[in-house]
């Protein structure tokens, strides 16, 4: 007994620990550390009767579960102690201690009652034993194995990751900042978490404990094999300690992975919300080319990514020094070598990760510009087809992303190079150290079979860390490109607020001597000064260009004066002259976030002539309206917004020529019911801008703007002189559209099923857009490469055995050429496929997914939000180009070294061998129970994301509508459920990859076991190179085995990109039909015939689609000749194919449409369209000036005017008559002042002619045409 009065901690004689050490250690140590614990928990409970019911509690009841599923495991060692020792009382008390102590913790892991509140959150609320295993995800597994997920089924995450709670520390952090350093967010970031960062440091650090346990653990089995003599006590031992380390690794890896995607879960929400209400604060002109979903993508994925390994980081620079102290105590002075490969990679990935970044920033641009350019292309998907532009786009988009592949090559090539960096530290590095332990410091007495591999196994333990810095370093790279672009964005300059200052008593607006200039100097409004009366009606007229809409945007504060100041009412509605709506019901799209009043939404409906329309529709109010209002017609949707203004009740409300998309009958209604004497609005002020000179007179006062300045101020309709009046004008009526049922591209039962079971046909997809050369060179060197990895450890067990690891210059031969054979196989391969094979797959998907989307009909573009559609061309690109191909890889390379590996393993004892099938079946069980739910887990994540996406494009195409109405913050909510919503699916998924880590952690500790015991226990089993061998590809067999799953799943998710393409393009309809007549012998030539057409709109523009095969026949035939084809910036939209060699063509058409002054000071056909600033009427003329370029024999015009004034309208008037004299002209028109002009004229009435003729000859007589004109 007198040894057990020591520290020992081991007692002589004796295979056990000293009493002293077990008490001290093992009992008073985390006693202690739950005493400083529990006094907390103990005052907080003192009242409560059950803590699971305190939200705020629920995470003490994982210290007194931590301390009793410790206390359990430790107490086992002095509960032995004291029955060897004889001490039958203090034993006997001991154990009935340790019983009761499991008692307590069976009772802390029972399921207990929730609160509502609490309900579904099961991680929350679950022991430390069940989070430790991840027990409280099975009920996902069994739900997800036996039916599809949908994201109502998910169970709720812990509330720490709500947008509200994450957001305000990363706010307030970077509102503090000074941001005067390129990685102030980044910095930022950490800090806002640091507390998540500090959680997971220790079980990292105890996982690497466990880690360098290892090789300890390999030697002494090796050296027990070698013995003649074996010791029950001992072997027991070694079995009992290699269950103790594998199972520490897998509870300990799973615990601090955990914690780290826990931490990006919230980089996540943080940084997204950030961008959000960035947004929601820039300037207008600031919001172009979709950056801001990129940056939602691409860079706040990319941070993720490398967040998620943040604490490897940190301790692969703490495991590098020591092992190589460790491998050091092995074979002395040699082990320093192992640094020479490490500084010579560590120096060289230095200089490639400085290249990294600049070739991402490339990339990421690229793949802006061309998801920019498709989203402009879907959100014009309709003049684009009325155009046949379709083309031109397909050709320009998948241009792009040619160019975007040549430049994504660079990045590649230096993956390439990291990947050679890390082999060359992986393969070389035991070549170095072996070679040089034989040669140098073992050159006398040889290498032992236990010294080679524990020394192999401590070079694993090495260079694995330093893999994963050269990864980090990788990561870093892209890491400070994506915080780099998101920080510039959050510098971005923001829309100056309004004073909420209220003008003097009587008045609605106020603005005295203001000035309102672009960001580049040009001035909008000089010197405005105006005053504005509550309760009256004003309106603003002028000619195209002349500054009416920025006066209008300067009253609602999306201009800001840069001298003068502007005061006015603080409730105002507006609603601009693009009428903005949301992809949702009409209903919803009027109310807004407006309170719902069910008998004032029917009354605003009445007063906008919204009535009959609705009617029409099948869902009435519910009808989804698609995105941009594409299921509307123009006049439609001007009335939905219309409809908005007037239901929210405010007492300023600002138009901007509403009236121009209706029919002069449906526009009187309106301006009746609402502005008439009687008019909803009559006590409102309202500010509208027309270009019909018909209301007028209705007007308390009129303002007119020329130039920028205001001519003529609030003076009445009497005052104003005749020759500046505006005449009557009334813009053409878009067709009203019928919702159609055949919208949604969602997968049918046969694709909803693949969510669970996958579907082979997307990786013959795959296969085949790469090419069977790529495949037929790839896989046979895979095969070959997976066999040659093994085989230079092969190689040195025969070597150790049979030439006693002595110096033999054959043996060190056959040692070097195989390890240069397997890496340059390997490079070769990977450069191979990353280059030739990437490039080929991503380009031919990319194009088959253009060309269905670009001969779609529009019917489909009426029904399918544009959001999902731009998902297909970003997200889904995403995954194409680069996290399929490398999963692919991977997934091949790995799962082929496993098999190796699994063999190696096998051949280390004679009977684990017929263990093998069943370690076979396991695994397979393993993956099959797994994939089912984490594909879906995956899709899941995707289709979360998609409603966020949508949601933020909607947003920023209205955001001048947003901020004046004043639902920033409301849509800031909303926009916040939805990052809420698509966080569950984010964070389960990292979950379920922590559960498939630790069950095959779980699995490999099972193998070791096995190995173990059957080659301590059964003699003659093993050998001294065969169980070393075995041992150390155990030490890397789980990480293969997680990383096969885990690329797997990967590569199913990122085929997932490849299913919904597939699904895309069989479920989208093509617009080329087979039944179409062939083209005449003669065509063109100017003619046009229309047979019995019967199609589903109704109306005059209906006409036009229909000509243009936009609508969908039910009977009828059509021939027509060529339509026009436009594109493009000054020079390119107006010649976007060429044709015109000459800028003074394209100078003279402009000059004809009164452009060329305004194009002409603001860098003439060289400027940029975007940069211009054209108001609705100068992109008219504009579009005008383009079809002056064409020579087609038919030329079709949809109103031309109808947001002209009369001026322009009769010149626009003059140049049809000039200049496209002798083609067939069809024009649709409400002006009829001009009827006249025209051959024949024919009068539409709900989708019916009603006659047709001589305009001359059906005015004499009483006509239709002749009621019309009045």
């Amino acid at each position: 007994m007198d040894s057990d009065n020591n520290f020992g901690p081991h007692k002589v004689g004796v295979f056990d620990f000293t009493i002293l050490f077990e008490q001290s250690i093992l009992s008073l140590l985390p006693t202690a550390l739950f005493l400083l614990l529990v006094p907390l928990r103990l005052f907080v409970l003192r009242n409560n009767e059950r803590a699971v019911e305190l939200r705020a509690l629920l995470w003490l009841k994982l210290i007194i579960g931590g301390y009793l599923a410790v206390t359990v495991i430790l107490d086992i060692a002095l509960v032995r102690t004291f029955w060897i020792r004889s001490m039958w009382a203090i034993a006997a008390v001991f154990t009935c201690s340790l019983v009761l102590k499991a008692t307590l913790l069976i009772l802390e892991e029972w399921p207990k009652p929730l609160l509502p509140e609490h309900d579904k959150i099961q991680e929350t609320s679950s022991g430390v034993i069940n989070r430790s295993i991840f027990w409280w995800l099975n009920s996902l597994f069994l739900q997800g194995h036996r039916s599809i997920l949908e994201t109502g089924d998910l169970q709720n995450i812990d509330p720490k990751f709500d947008t509200n709670h994450v957001s305000g520390p990363l706010e307030k952090r970077w509102l503090r900042d000074p941001k005067n350093g390129q990685f102030s967010l980044l910095k930022c970031t950490f800090l806002a978490y640091k507390w998540q960062f500090a959680a997971g440091i220790l079980p990292r650090l105890l996982h690497s404990g466990f880690n360098f346990a290892q090789p300890f653990l390999i030697q002494s089995v090796i050296t027990f094999v070698g013995r003649k003599e074996m010791s029950v006590q001992i072997s027991s031992g070694l079995i009992g300690a290699t269950v103790v380390i594998y199972l520490g690794l897998a509870i300990s890896g799973a615990w601090h992975k955990h914690l780290s995607f826990q931490m990006v879960t919230m980089y996540r929400g943080g940084l997204v919300s950030l961008i959000f209400k960035k947004t929601l604060k820039l300037k207008t002109s600031s919001i172009k080319d979709s950056a801001q979903v990129t940056l939602m993508t691409t860079d706040v994925e990319t941070v993720v990514a490398a967040g998620a390994s943040v604490h490897d980081m940190w301790a692969n620079m703490l495991e590098l020094p020591i092992g190589i102290y460790l491998l050091h105590r092995q074979i002395g002075n040699p082990s320093l070598l192992v640094l020479v490969p490490t500084i010579i990679t560590t120096i060289l990935s230095g200089i490639v990760s400085v290249a990294m970044e600049p070739a991402t920033v490339r990339w990421n641009e690229m793949v802006q510009r061309r998801v920019g350019e498709t989203s402009s292309m879907l959100d014009q998907i309709k003049g684009i087809k009325m155009m046949g532009l379709t083309d031109f786009f397909l050709q320009t988009v998948q241009s792009l992303r040619v160019r975007e592949l040549k430049i994504s090559a660079k990045f590649r090539w230096l993956l390439v190079h990291f990947v050679t960096l890390a082999m060359v530290s992986a393969q070389v590095t035991p070549v170095v150290v072996i070679l040089s332990a034989i040669y140098w410091s073992k050159s006398d007495e040889g290498l032992s079979v236990a010294e080679a591999f524990t020394s192999l196994s401590l070079v694993s333990l090495v260079t694995q860390p330093l893999v994963s810095v050269l990864v980090s370093l990788m990561q870093i790279a892209g890491v400070f490109a994506g915080c780099g672009r998101i920080q510039a964005f959050l510098l971005l300059k923001e829309q100056e607020l309004m004073t909420t200052e209220v003008p003097e008593n009587g008045l609605a607006v106020a603005i005295v001597d203001a000035t309102f200039s672009t960001d580049d100097g040009n001035t909008l409004l000089s010197d405005v000064s105006i005053r504005i009366v509550k309760g009256t009606i004003n309106m603003i007229v002028g000619k195209v260009g002349s500054g009416k809409s920025s006066f209008l945007k300067a009253i609602i504060g999306e201009n800001t004066p840069s001298q003068g100041n502007i005061k006015r009412e603080t409730s105002v509605a507006y609603c601009d002259q693009l009428p903005w709506l949301r992809n949702t019901t009409i209903s919803k799209n009027i109310i807004g976030e407006s309170q719902v009043d069910e008998k004032w939404l029917a009354t605003v409906i009445r007063s906008c002539a919204l009535e009959e329309d609705l009617a029409q529709l099948p869902q009435g109010q519910a009808t989804l309206v698609g995105s941009r209002g594409v299921a509307l017609s123009g006049g439609q949707k001007q009335r939905v917004a219309l409809a908005r203004a007037v239901y929210s009740r405010s007492k300023l409300i600002i138009l901007d020529d509403v009236f121009s998309s209706l029919d002069q009958t449906t526009a009187d209604t309106v301006f009746d019911r609402l502005l008439g004497a009687n008019g909803l609005l009559r006590t409102s002020t309202i500010i509208m801008v027309t270009s019909n000179a018909r209301f007028l007179p209705s007007a308390n006062y009129i303002t007119v703007v020329q130039e920028g300045c205001i001519t003529r101020n609030q003076v009445t309709y009497f005052e104003l002189e005749l020759t500046e009046t505006l005449k009557a004008i009334a813009p053409s009526q878009v067709p009203k559209i019928v919702q159609r049922d055949i919208a949604t591209v969602s997968p049918t039962k046969e694709i909803d099923l693949s969510r669970k079971t996958g579907d082979t046909e997307c990786y013959k997809i795959y296969v085949r857009s790469m090419g069977w050369k790529v495949i037929g060179i790839m896989f046979p060197a895979a095969v070959v490469g997976a066999v040659l990895e093994v085989m230079p450890q092969i190689w040195l067990r025969i070597w150790t055995e049979k030439g006693d690891g002595s110096k033999d210059a054959k043996y060190a031969g056959g040692y070097v050429g195989l390890v240069v054979l397997s890496m340059l196989l390997a490079l070769l391969n990977i450069g191979y496929f990353l280059i030739e094979g990437v490039e080929r797959s991503s380009n031919n998907l990319h194009e088959q997914l253009l060309r269905a989307v670009c001969r779609a009909p529009l019917h489909f573009f009426t029904t399918t939000e544009n959001g999902s559609i731009l998902n297909r061309f970003s997200q889904d690109m995403t995954l194409i180009d680069m996290s399929l191909p490398l999963a692919f890889y991977l997934t091949l390379d790995l799962t082929l070294r496993g098999l190796v590996q699994t063999g190696v393993v096998a051949s280390g004892a004679s009977y684990f061998g017929a263990f093998l099938p069943l370690s076979f079946l396991a695994l397979y069980l393993i993956q099959k129970y797994y994939l089912r739910t984490s594909r879906q887990m995956r899709l899941l994540d995707l289709e979360a994301k998609t409603p966020l996406y949508t949601q933020f494009t909607e947003i920023t195409a209205g955001l001048a509508t947003v901020r004046s109405f004043g639902w920033t913050k409301e849509l800031l909510d909303e926009s916040f459920k939805l990052l809420d919503t698509s966080q569950k699916p984010f964070y389960l998924m990292f979950c379920i990859q922590r559960w498939l880590e630790l069950v095959l952690d779980l699995f490999v500790a099972g193998m070791a076991m096995l190995l173990v015991t059957i080659a301590l226990r059964i003699p003659g089993t093993t050998s001294e190179g065969a169980i070393g061998l075995a041992m150390v590809n155990l030490l890397g067999l789980n990480l293969t085995l997680t990383t096969v799953i885990d690329q797997w799943t990967s590569l199913e998710t990122s085929l997932g990109a490849i299913a919904r393409l597939k699904a895309f393009i069989s479920s989208t309809p093509n617009e080329n039909k087979d039944t179409e007549r062939d083209m005449p012998g003669n065509w063109p030539a100017g003619k046009i015939e229309i047979e019995g057409i019967s199609a589903s709109y109704s109306g005059k523009s209906s006409f036009i689609l229909s000509i243009l095969r936009l609508l969908e026949f039910q009977a009828g035939t059509i021939r027509i000749d060529d339509p026009v084809n436009i594109s493009g910036t000054v020079r390119q939209n107006m010649d976007p194919e060429g044709l015109v060699q000459a800028d003074e063509i394209l100078t003279a058409a402009l000059k004809k449409t009164t452009l060329w002054p305004v194009i002409e000071t603001r860098g003439g056909l060289d400027a940029d369209v975007s940069t211009l600033g054209f108001s609705v009427g100068q992109r008219q003329l504009f579009c005008l000036a383009r079809a002056l370029l064409s020579h087609s024999n038919i030329v079709l015009l949809d109103e031309p005017s109808s947001s002209v004034d009369d001026i322009t309208a009769k010149e626009v008037r003059q140049i049809i008559q000039e200049v496209m004299h002798g083609r067939t002209v069809i024009e649709v028109a409400h002006r009829l002042d001009h009827v006249t002009d025209y051959d024949i004229v024919v009068v539409m009435n709900e989708g019916r002619i009603v006659e047709t003729g001589n305009p001359r000859d059906l005015l004499t007589r009483g006509s239709a045409l002749k009621a019309l004109r009045g």
